[in-house]
C-alpha cells in the first residue's frame, strides 16, 4: 500500500513538472550537460539506465540503490583541451530497510576556468575613440558549482525511484548567482537482460538569481535510456542507448530538432572480463568516445576520451573507492 502511494505521488510530481510558468534562457543550464565519470563518458554518456556507481546522482539518482557498499568518487577532466577544469566528488551511503534497499548521497560538481579579461577605457571619463581605447585591467576566473543532496528508494525488485535537491552557485568574474533545482529518476529492471531509466533534470524549472537583480531559468531536460546486458562465461557485454529531450529552441545546436523541441542521442558499449578489466566505446551526440577501466580490490579506476570536431579533445579520469 505504501509503495503504491509513493509511486502515485512521484508520478504526480512528474506531471506537475511540465506546467512551470517560468521563462527560460537558452543554454542557461549548459554547464550541467557535460556529464560526470570516466565510465559514463567512455560509453558516450549512455548511462541513464545503468547508473551503477557513485556518479549516479547526476545520471539517475534512482540507480543509487544498486550500491551495496559506501562509495567515495572523485573525478577530474581537462575539458576541451585545457579550457575548463571539470571536477566531481561524491559520497554514497547505502541503507537497508527490511527487504527494500535505499541510499543517501552528497555530491559536488564543479566546472571552472580563467582568462576572463576585464577591460576599461584609458580615460573612463571620456567616450571611446582612437585616442581612448579599451585596455585590459585584470583577468578573473569563473565557475559553476552544484551541490547535490540525493535519495533513492527501491519500491520492489524491478522498480527504484530517486531524486536530487541541488543548490547552484555561479561565479561570473564580477557577478554571482544562486539557484535551486530538483531532479527525479526512475530505474526499471524490464528483464534479466534489459533495463530502462529516466531522469527528469530541473523538473520544476530551476531559477537562478543574480546579484544584479536579474534571473534566468533552466527548463527541464528529459533523459531516457535503456540497455542490454549479458554474461558470457568470464565476459559481460553491455549495450546502451540514451536520448536527451529539451524544449528550449536549440535548433542547429542539437542533433535533431522540430520547433522548440530538440533531441540528442548517446550510444555506448562495454566489454568486461571477470568484472575487473573494462573496455568501452561510444558516440556522444555524434562525437566518438572511448575508455577503459580497472578494478583493483575495492578501487575502481576509469579513463575516458572524447573527440570534439570543433573544440579540443576532452580527457576524463575518475576514481571510485568502496568500503
Amino acid at each position: 500500500m505504501k509503495s503504491k502511494v509513493f509511486i502515485s505521488l512521484f508520478l504526480l510530481l512528474l506531471v506537475l513538472s511540465g506546467f512551470s510558468s517560468t521563462h527560460a534562457a537558452k543554454y542557461s543550464g549548459e554547464f550541467l550537460a557535460l556529464g560526470v565519470g570516466g565510465k559514463a563518458l567512455g560509453m558516450g554518456g549512455a548511462f541513464v539506465s545503468i547508473a551503477d556507481d557513485g556518479f549516479a546522482p547526476y545520471w539517475n539518482p534512482a540507480g543509487l540503490v544498486q550500491l551495496s557498499q559506501k562509495e567515495l568518487t572523485l573525478m577530474h577532466a581537462e575539458t576541451f583541451g585545457s579550457l575548463l577544469n571539470h571536477d566531481f566528488i561524491g559520497y554514497v551511503i547505502p541503507l537497508k530497510k527490511k527487504e527494500k534497499r535505499s541510499a543517501l548521497a552528497l555530491s559536488l560538481f564543479g566546472l571552472s576556468g580563467g582568462g576572463i579579461k576585464i577591460t576599461e577605457l584609458e580615460d573612463p571619463t571620456k567616450p571611446i575613440g582612437p585616442s581612448n581605447r579599451p585596455r585590459v585591467k585584470k583577468e578573473e576566473s569563473h565557475g559553476d558549482y552544484v551541490l547535490f543532496f540525493s535519495y533513492a528508494q527501491e519500491i520492489n525488485k524491478k522498480l527504484s525511484l530517486g531524486g536530487n535537491v541541488k543548490v547552484i552557485y555561479r561565479n561570473l568574474a564580477l557577478n554571482s548567482a544562486f539557484g535551486f533545482g530538483f531532479d527525479w529518476g526512475v530505474l526499471v529492471r524490464i528483464h534479466k537482460n534489459f533495463s530502462g531509466g529516466l531522469n527528469l533534470m530541473d523538473a520544476f524549472t530551476t531559477t537562478i538569481f543574480y546579484d544584479t537583480g536579474t534571473k534566468e531559468s533552466i527548463y527541464p531536460t528529459l533523459k531516457t535510456g535503456f540497455n542490454f546486458h549479458k554474461d558470457i562465461s568470464d565476459f559481460k557485454i553491455v549495450l546502451s542507448f540514451d536520448s536527451d529531450l529539451r524544449i528550449e529552441g536549440r535548433k542547429y545546436a542539437s542533433q535533431f530538432w522540430m520547433g522548440e523541441n530538440s533531441l540528442d542521442t548517446h550510444w555506448g558499449g562495454e566489454l568486461s572480463y571477470q568484472n575487473r578489466l573494462f573496455g568501452r566505446v561510444g558516440v556522444d551526440q555524434g562525437n566518438f568516445t572511448a575508455g577503459a577501466g580497472l578494478l583493483i580490490k575495492k578501487l575502481m579506476v576509469d579513463f575516458a576520451f572524447l573527440n570534439q570536431k570543433d573544440l579540443d579533445n576532452t580527457y576524463r579520469f575518475s576514481l571510485g573507492v568502496r568500503f
